[in-house]
């Protein structure tokens, strides 16, 4: 009998899987009833877990090549496949990217092939009148693809959109002024030249159809307007983050999340204050 159990909520996706110890090497078998719930549903959530940063590495490899993220003073120093997410200050300086994507996105829109998907590992988690702090938001891409009009679907079929780094950060330096802060800790200071990406990918793994959009990135749309552009990608962002649908995780120590950066967009919340440490460790796979 298997040891995989799974928890569904009533959302398309950050269902929790419980009954696997992945400081071990789980069964092929284990795995791969894993692997499909991951590509099922794009976004799982394995509990409990107490990993050191090879054993994260080493079920990360499981799914494929890992890729290191671009900025490598946020890198863990002995294990640079590994991903600093923090808002703690050692010796002066942020031991890890503190401004976790405090908008609706997908990861690394901003290179021509984006990576596959990201295992996010929960060491410590802000705490604030017995509540943990610091949730992360998803939608699911795919769902939100297959409950448009046949209309829309009709006019998105093979349209490219162009994203901007630079339009990006932009964007990002007109929010709050503590989001600022946290961009200017985080952002290349080389300028990222502009790329294409269909606004309808087809997923690798299981022919689904995702919507890519991310939050404050596109700015053209072939064959529209720049301000009608603009509107509808509003429109598909507000159909993928509907409130009925979006799943909210709240984290614990412990925690494995991991999503699928075709089948989902994400989008952290900053609100816990700089005085409660957050750090964990995230592996991405190509």
């Amino acid at each position: 009998m298997s040891n995989v159990n799974v928890q569904l909520n009533d959302r398309p996706l950050g269902h929790r899987i419980t009954g696997l110890d992945l400081s071990r090497d789980i069964s092929d078998a284990e795995f791969d009833e894993l692997r499909q719930l991951y590509e099922r549903y794009g976004v799982i959530v394995v509990s409990g877990q107490d990993m050191s940063p090879e054993q994260q590495i080493r079920f990360s490899q499981r799914f494929s090549e890992l890729v290191r993220f671009p900025m490598a003073q946020f890198n863990l120093a002995d294990y640079p496949d590994i991903l600093v997410v923090s808002n703690v200050i050692e010796n002066g300086k942020p031991i890890g990217v503190g401004d976790a994507g405090r908008c609706w996105h997908t990861d690394m829109w901003y290179t021509d092939a984006p990576p596959r998907g990201s295992l996010l590992y929960a060491l410590e988690v802000p705490v604030e009148n017995g509540r943990a702090l610091g949730d992360t938001m998803f939608a699911s891409t795919s769902h939100a693809y297959d409950t448009l009009s046949s209309d829309m679907k009709n006019f998105l079929e093979g349209r490219m959109a162009t994203f901007s780094h630079d339009y990006h950060a932009e964007w990002r330096a007109n929010q709050t002024a503590s989001e600022k802060s946290g961009a200017r800790k985080t952002r290349s200071e080389t300028s990222i030249p502009d790329n294409r990406h269909p606004l309808v990918k087809i997923h690798p793994k299981t022919g689904r159809k995702c919507l890519y959009v991310s939050e404050g990135a596109i700015v053209a749309i072939d064959g529209m307007e720049h301000a009608e552009a603009m509107a509808l990608v509003d429109e598909l962002l507000q159909h993928v983050t509907r409130e009925d649908v979006v799943y909210r995780h709240n984290w614990a120590v412990g925690d494995l999340l991991m999503w699928d950066n075709y089948s989902c967009l994400h989008c952290a919340i900053g609100d816990f204050p700089a005085s409660l440490r957050r750090r964990m460790y995230r592996t991405t796979i190509r």
